[in-house]
């Protein structure tokens, strides 16, 4: 049975802690994945940080929105063999759809659709679920993250492209207080995972600026759904609720 985690067991600290003993597993599990470069995407060390904060939960099904060339569902599909991934991408036609069924359609635990995700993802969660949005993007990630933790059954929600300083980004870290970012700097050792990966993106500090990172949501939300709703559609124009009420 898929177990829902605690504030203390869902953080940067606790992640940080058990990543060690996590490791080797997940470097065997992606052991084979071939390298993307250039085609973006999300890095290995994202997925880790996925992985090692989601794995102690037995998610039975994972929900992604999003997978470009399939990368991140092929890491998803090898370090959770025993969960259902459904990955969900908006567009059928595009050279990167062709690539991902390519790489995909032999594994046993992946399903493959299409079409907007956010009626797709809020139709197909269960209990205990993991989710990785990697599009819809900015505020409309953070409206699909809201409808999803709303309903209290998903054990953690991933949102990826989140940089510093981003409007989006000011109302996660004033609206939801517990949620974190991939770019904390407890987690920077994981970017180890990344070398050789992607032979174009350069030298480190290069690299530093292509992170996409992650914001971290914990299942349930702080606030009433409708006052999230509220503040996001103000945060949209650069507002807070707290300024006109």
């Amino acid at each position: 049975m898929p177990a829902t985690p605690s504030p203390s067991e869902f953080s940067a600290a606790a992640i940080a802690a058990r990543a060690n003993d996590l490791l080797p597993k997940f470097r065997e599990a992606i052991a084979d994945v071939p390298p993307e470069a250039g085609f973006g995407g999300i890095w290995e060390s994202e997925m880790f940080l996925f992985y090692a904060a989601v794995a102690p939960f037995r998610p039975r099904q994972i929900l992604e929105s999003g997978r470009a060339r399939g990368k991140s569902t092929l890491i998803l599909a090898r370090c959770f063999p025993e969960a259902r991934i459904i990955s969900v991408e908006l567009e059928p036609t595009s050279d990167n759809a062709t690539a991902a069924e390519t790489k995909l359609q032999p594994l046993p635990n992946v399903e493959l659709l299409y079409g907007d995700s956010r009626q797709i993802l809020p139709a197909r969660l269960q209990s205990g679920d993991a989710v990785l949005i990697d599009g819809p993007k900015e505020f409309r990630g953070i409206e699909l993250a809201l409808e999803l933790l709303r309903t209290g059954k998903p054990c953690a929600v991933f949102v990826h492209d989140f940089p510093p300083r981003s409007r989006w980004r000011k109302f996660v870290e004033y609206e939801l207080p517990g949620a974190f970012f991939g770019d904390d700097p407890m987690f920077e050792r994981f970017r180890v995972l990344d070398q050789g990966r992607d032979p174009r993106a350069g030298s480190a500090e290069e690299k530093r600026g292509k992170y996409g990172i992650f914001a971290c949501f914990p299942p349930n939300l702080p606030k009433p759904y409708w006052r999230l709703r509220t503040s996001l559609f103000l945060a949209r124009f650069g507002l807070r609720l707290w300024r006109v009420v």
